[in-house]
């Protein structure tokens, strides 16, 4: 005997999102920054956001980049990067913290 609705889902339960295949293209040059300042609010990067940091991908006039410069990790636009600076890699998603 069967009663009540069958569930929307049914048939779902075996497909499941691989966010590697989805969103990582070079898996060996991929790496991942947490943000620990709010010091890039104007990129709309803020505290406790996760930087994924593709080191393979082709850096082009405008890419968004973590560089090093003096020790310390900064990020910015390869226009607006002043003075000598090592490029780690193009950003190329940020992940917010929804508080």
């Amino acid at each position: 005997m069967i009663t009540g609705y069958p569930c929307p889902a049914q048939g779902f339960h075996d497909k499941r999102i691989d966010l590697n295949s989805l969103y990582i293209k070079h898996p060996t040059a991929t790496v991942f920054m947490t943000v620990d300042t709010d010091r890039f609010r104007n990129m709309c990067i803020f505290n406790g956001d996760l930087l994924i940091i593709d080191r393979a991908k082709r850096i082009t006039p405008g890419s968004l980049v973590v560089y090093e410069s003096q020790g310390e990790f900064e990020i910015g636009r390869v226009c607006n990067i002043k003075g000598e600076a090592i490029v780690t890699g193009s950003i190329i998603y940020v992940i917010h913290t929804v508080k």
